[in-house]
């Protein structure tokens, strides 16, 4: 069996990262944001089919 090492606080910044993410693109839905501001924070959006 191997194991592996995690570092905790790269998890924790992952995860607060994808929350920021997550309320950044809910207020673009809502109309609050532009799509620039999302792109700016490294989000990107696609066009639908």
């Amino acid at each position: 069996m191997k194991t592996t090492a995690v570092n905790k606080e790269v998890i924790k910044k992952a995860i607060i990262k994808m929350r920021e993410d997550k309320v950044a693109v809910r207020s673009f839905l809502q109309g609050k944001t532009s799509a620039e501001t999302l792109t700016s924070k490294g989000i990107k959006l696609v066009k639908t089919i």
